[in-house]
C-alpha cells in the first residue's frame, strides 16, 4: 500500500495534527454530520442506524455542543390545597435562579432579616405574627407572647424533631419569598427575598413582569431540573424510573409534621432532565412497551412524573405538565428497526431524520488519512500507551482494509468499524509498554493481531458469496 501525503510528514502518530472539533472525531459519515447539524440548528430529532463502533454515540455528543445554554429552570413549588399534587414552575433565564446566572437587568442587593417587609418576615420566620418580635427561624415560639410562629423544624436535631409534631405550629419558614412592590415612579416590580443564612437576606428586584411565578410560589419550592446541570443525557429505558421519573416512598407519606413533603420527594426522569438538551437512547428497540411513552412525551413535550410502585406512599403523587422539550437522538442496528413502534418511527420521520451510517469507506488519500488522525487521537485520548511509528500505522490500515473485505464485502475499501479497530490500536500500544518501548512498532502490532484472534468470539461470515473461498486474514477472528 502507498504512503499517503500525512505519512511523507510524519514520523510517528504525534506529529500528526489534530482538531479540537468534536464533529473531527467522527470519520467517513460526512452525510451523516450535515444532517446532524441541521437536526440540532432546526430542533429536530434523529434516528441513527448502522453496526456497532461506526460513531453513533460520538455523533450524538457532538451534536450536543451545537446547543445554546438552557434558559429554563423546573422548579415544584408545595402545594398547600392539595400536598400530593406539587406545582410545576418553569423559571426563565430572566428570572430567578442561581446567583452567578442573575440577568443583569435584575438589581441585586443584601440586608438584614430586621429589615425586611413585615409580611416577608412573617414568612419567612423572623417575626411573630401576633406581636412583630423578632427572632431566628430555628426559633418555634415568639420569646414575647409565646404564640407559635413559622420556623425550621425541620432542619433541627431529630430529637427535637419528634416532640414538636405535638406543636400547633402548621406552617414552616420559606427559605425563598416572591412578592410585587412599587418604586418611587409608581412603576410596579417584581422582588424576590432569598435566606442566603440566617443573618443574611438575598434581594433580587425584576423589572416588571420578568418573573414567571405563581403565588403558590410563598410555599416551599425546590430546583428539579437546574439550570446549570448538562443537558445531554443517556438513558437505556431499563426502567420506567429511569426514564419517566418517580416519587420516593415515605412511611408517612405526606402528612404534615410527620412525612415528607411530596415535592421533596419526585425524582425527575431522563425525558424532565434532557429539557432543552438532547435525550440518547441507545438501541432505542430495547425500551419495549416505554416507547409509548417516549412518543407521548415528544408529542406534547411536558410528561406526568408519578410513583410506579403502587405499595409505596409516592402512588399517591402526580405532578402534572413538567416540561420535557428534548431532542431525540436514538440510535440502532439495522435488524432492530422491525421492533421500533411504528407510530415512534413515524414521529421520527416526520419531524426529523433517518440516518444510515455507513460501515465502510473508498480508500482514497483523503480518506487514509482519515484513519491516520483516528490511530494519532485513540492514542492521545486512551493517555496510556505511547504513538505508532508510521510502519505500524501502515500495518493498522491493512488490517482496516482486511476488515472491510472480510465483514461488508467491500473491496479496495476501509473499515468504518472503528470501535474494533482502536481496540487493535490499544492493544498494540498495552504490549509496547510491557517492553517498556518508547514508540508502537510493526512487531507490536503484528503481536496485537495474534493476541486479538486468541480472544476472539468467532467468525462472522461474510454476506457476499464470492468471498467465502478467501483465505482467512492474518489478523485473526477478533475482526469476524
Amino acid at each position: 500500500m502507498a504512503l499517503t501525503y500525512l505519512f511523507d510528514r510524519i514520523g510517528t502518530t504525534s506529529e500528526v495534527p489534530l482538531s479540537k472539533d468534536p464533529f473531527d472525531r467522527i470519520v467517513g459519515q460526512e452525510h451523516a454530520v450535515r444532517l446532524v447539524k441541521s437536526a440540532v440548528k432546526q430542533r429536530r430529532h434523529v434516528l441513527l442506524c448502522g453496526m456497532p463502533g461506526t460513531g453513533k454515540s460520538m455523533l450524538a455528543e457532538a451534536a450536543y455542543t451545537l446547543l445554546p445554554p438552557p434558559r429554563e429552570e423546573i422548579r415544584l413549588v408545595e402545594n398547600p390545597a392539595n400536598p400530593d399534587r406539587p406545582l410545576v414552575v418553569v423559571v426563565k433565564e430572566d428570572g430567578i435562579g442561581p446567583t452567578e446566572g442573575e440577568n443583569q437587568q435584575s438589581d441585586v442587593s443584601y440586608m438584614r432579616p430586621e429589615d425586611l417587609p413585615f409580611e416577608v418576615s412573617v414568612k419567612m420566620g423572623y417575626r411573630c405574627p401576633r406581636c412583630g418580635s423578632f427572632a431566628l427561624p430555628n426559633q418555634c415560639s415568639c420569646m414575647e407572647c409565646g404564640l407559635p410562629k413559622r420556623c425550621d423544624w425541620t432542619e433541627s436535631d431529630a430529637y427535637h424533631g419528634l416532640f414538636r409534631m405535638f406543636d400547633v405550629v402548621k406552617e414552616r419558614a420559606l427559605r425563598e419569598v416572591h412578592t410585587s412592590a412599587t418604586d418611587e415612579e409608581g412603576v410596579p416590580h417584581d422582588v424576590s427575598y432569598h435566606r442566603e443564612s440566617d443573618y443574611s437576606i438575598r434581594v433580587v428586584n425584576h423589572p416588571s413582569g420578568s418573573l414567571t411565578v405563581v403565588s403558590s410560589t410563598d410555599y416551599s419550592s425546590r430546583v428539579l431540573v437546574d439550570r446549570a446541570k448538562p443537558r445531554f443525557i443517556r438513558a437505556s429505558g431499563a426502567s420506567p424510573v429511569e426514564l419517566l421519573g418517580d416519587v420516593k416512598h415515605d412511611p408517612y407519606g405526606s402528612a404534615e409534621s410527620l412525612g415528607t413533603p411530596a415535592h421533596l420527594r419526585v425524582v425527575p426522569g431522563a425525558i424532565h432532565e434532557a429539557h432543552e438538551g438532547i435525550l440518547y437512547l441507545d438501541e432505542i428497540a430495547a425500551l419495549g412497551q416505554y416507547q409509548k411513552h417516549l412518543l407521548t412525551a415528544m408529542q406534547d413535550r411536558k410528561y406526568p412524573i408519578s410513583g410506579h410502585n403502587p405499595q409505596s406512599s409516592g402512588a399517591a403523587v402526580r405532578v402534572d405538565g413538567v416540561p420535557c422539550d428534548f431532542i431525540l437522538f436514538a440510535s440502532c442496528n439495522s435488524e432492530d428497526l422491525a421492533y421500533i413502534l411504528p407510530p415512534l418511527r413515524s414521529r421520527i420521520r416526520g419531524y426529523g431524520y433517518e440516518i444510515m451510517l455507513q460501515s465502510s469507506f473508498r480508500k482514497t488519500p483523503e480518506n487514509i488519512d482519515a484513519l491516520v488522525r483516528f490511530t494519532a487521537r485513540t492514542v492521545v485520548e486512551d493517555g496510556r500507551i505511547p504513538h505508532l511509528t508510521a510502519e505500524s500505522v501502515a500495518e493498522v490500515l491493512r488490517v482496516a482494509e482486511e476488515m472491510a473485505v472480510r465483514l461488508d464485502g467491500q473491496t479496495d475499501s476501509l473499515t468504518l468499524r472503528l470501535r474494533e479497530l482502536g481496540g487493535l490500536v490499544r492493544t498494540s500500544g498495552d504490549l509496547a509498554v510491557q517492553e517498556g518501548a518508547d514508540v508502537v512498532s510493526l512487531r507490536h502490532v503484528q503481536q496485537a493481531e495474534s493476541v486479538c484472534r486468541e480472544i476472539g468470539v468467532g467468525k462472522v461470515m461474510p454476506t457476499n458469496p464470492e468471498l467465502v473461498d478467501r483465505p482467512e486474514s492474518p489478523c485473526g477472528s477478533y475482526f469476524f
